[in-house]
């Protein structure tokens, strides 16, 4: 898979019945150290949204920026959705993308419009064991996933 903009995809091993590619490139942000891990899931006959995928990468710094700011606000907002009470969430008050308590942000795209930034690790309750997500439509950031009952 080709993708303007971006270059080649190499498929990956992938849940049953679906395809699953990630960029030759490596994918940096200057918000996180590590490498960010990008992937493309995709059913047999689907193909990428690769406008939207050019976009978000070309600009990965803002939109991890927007998940980070999504999860202050909705941390604020309704703190027992992260296994803290209005006490505990307090502390958090203050909002710095550098030191927001989540990180290893891992980028999925399917073949529409929506994607999701997963946040491999984080200090909240919300976090254990696989994290905490953002779900995007187009560039909005729209959802706070929880993954604590996955298996």
């Amino acid at each position: 898979m080709f993708i303007p903009g971006i270059g080649a995809f190499v498929p990956v091993p992938a849940p049953d019945g679906q395809a699953m590619w990630s960029p030759q490139v490596q994918v940096t942000s200057t918000l996180f150290p590590a490498r960010i891990e990008v992937n493309v899931i995709l059913s047999p006959g689907e193909s990428p949204n690769a406008p939207l995928i050019t976009e978000i990468l070309a600009d990965i710094d803002d939109h991890l920026s927007a998940a980070l700011r999504f999860l202050h606000r909705s941390l604020l907002s309704n703190p027992s959705t992260f296994g803290l009470t209005d006490n505990e969430a307090t502390r958090y008050h203050r909002f710095d993308p550098t030191s927001f308590p989540v990180d290893h942000p891992q980028l999925t795209f399917y073949a529409d419009s929506e994607w999701l930034i997963r946040f491999a690790e984080g200090t909240f309750p919300i976090c254990d064991p696989y994290g905490v997500g953002v779900t995007f439509a187009d560039t909005t950031p729209v959802r706070v996933e929880d993954f604590s009952d996955c298996d």
